[in-house]
């Protein structure tokens, strides 16, 4: 009851302000994707709004379902924004911010990860803004697709630095013919990250603060959580933490073997997140929530990775597990029964669990 009242208040205080737009942008994982080997239809022209989460911190929609979402800071020296997503939403958005806070260009832009569902975009703000992000994000922007992949789980199956669409999947097949600069029917990482801006400012450590007119953001590593250059965005003033692919609320992962990294490095970085001061996270696809939302989320893990572990050890297959494993408890999430958009069904989670347990036998 608790958990609803807040989730409530956060609602209720939130003031949505649509903008409708005609450009059309790339779509997030799992979104319009086409059968292997067809064309990718182009998508909808999204629908964006900005909203106040908390103080002077918004967040910014693009699009509806899956949508990609990011947030921004304003402070009396100019605004801090997180992932410009892609350069028809940079436009679209760098209008806005002059629109209703003149006098306060953008002066920080901080890239969660490398992917280009949120990385595009960035030099829209390149005549006022540097460039905030992990180490590693320049690292993987230079090295080949089967060592930096693609959002989704993309893969470069033959190992020839360069992807098919029918290698290409969910967001990353949609938007294939957007990002194939040259037309060769061919993805590269190059192409992939033409319009990703580098970052000027670097960290290597776990945490970096960054700090402007008064304010401050802290950035931390989430510690090869999904990438190895992923990091969340932590508001203390605002007591809002600011997540990136990795935290879904009250819906169930995921179809694509955890990302190829053992379930407890998933787990684990849950736990460190429970020990960040917040109230409300805002993640960067689908719904917010609060800390408790976490908390239940990183129990879902563990009991799906208890109920297949223990069937492992019986010697069942993950036939005989899809059919015995029923995780009531979460009955109510999206995607238990397939009907969210993007989400995996309970028995996809138990496939890809059993596939990373089997994997990872140190699970």
């Amino acid at each position: 009851m608790k958990n609803i009242l807040s989730l409530l208040a956060v609602v209720l205080f939130t003031t949505a302000i649509i903008a409708p737009t005609g450009a059309q942008q790339p779509q997030g994982p799992g979104q319009g994707a086409a059968p292997a080997g067809a064309p990718a239809q182009p998508p909808a022209p999204p629908v964006r709004t900005i909203s106040q989460v908390r103080g002077d911190l918004y967040k910014v929609q693009s699009g509806a379902g899956v949508a990609a979402v990011t947030v921004f800071l304003v402070t009396p020296e100019g605004i801090i924004l997180a992932d410009p997503l892609n350069p028809e939403f940079s436009a679209w958005l760098k209008a806005e911010l002059a629109t209703r806070f003149p006098g306060k260009p953008v002066r920080y832009v901080i890239n969660s990860h490398y992917h280009w569902d949120h990385a595009r975009g960035g030099g829209m703000f390149t005549d006022t803004a540097r460039f905030v992000a992990h180490e590693n994000m320049a690292r993987n922007l230079a090295l080949p697709i089967r060592q930096a992949r693609p959002p989704g789980d993309t893969d470069d199956l033959d190992g020839d630095n360069r992807m098919t669409r029918e290698e290409a999947q969910t967001g990353t097949r949609a938007n294939f013919d957007r990002m194939n600069g040259n037309g060769d029917m061919f993805l590269t990482q190059e192409e992939m990250a033409a319009d990703i801006r580098r970052p000027d400012i670097t960290f290597s450590g776990e945490r970096y603060t960054v700090t402007l007119g008064g304010k401050r953001v802290e950035l931390v590593h989430a510690k090869n959580r999904h990438t190895n250059d992923l990091i969340d965005l932590y508001f203390p003033d605002e007591r809002v933490l600011f997540a990136g692919d990795y935290v879904w609320i009250n819906r169930l992962c995921c179809n694509f073997a955890f990302d190829r990294r053992p379930m407890t490095t998933w787990i684990a970085s849950l736990k460190a997140l429970e020990q960040i001061d917040f109230d409300i996270i805002v993640n960067s696809h689908f719904e917010a929530g609060t800390k408790a939302d976490v908390v239940a989320y990183r129990q879902f893990f563990e009991d799906l990775m208890a109920a297949v572990s223990a069937g492992i050890r019986e010697g069942k297959t993950v036939e005989e597990l899809q059919k015995t494993i029923r995780l009531d408890k979460y009955r109510n999430w999206n995607g238990y029964t397939q009907t969210a958009v993007a989400t995996p069904s309970l028995e996809q989670a138990i496939q890809s669990a059993y596939a990373n347990l089997t994997r990872y036998s140190g699970n």
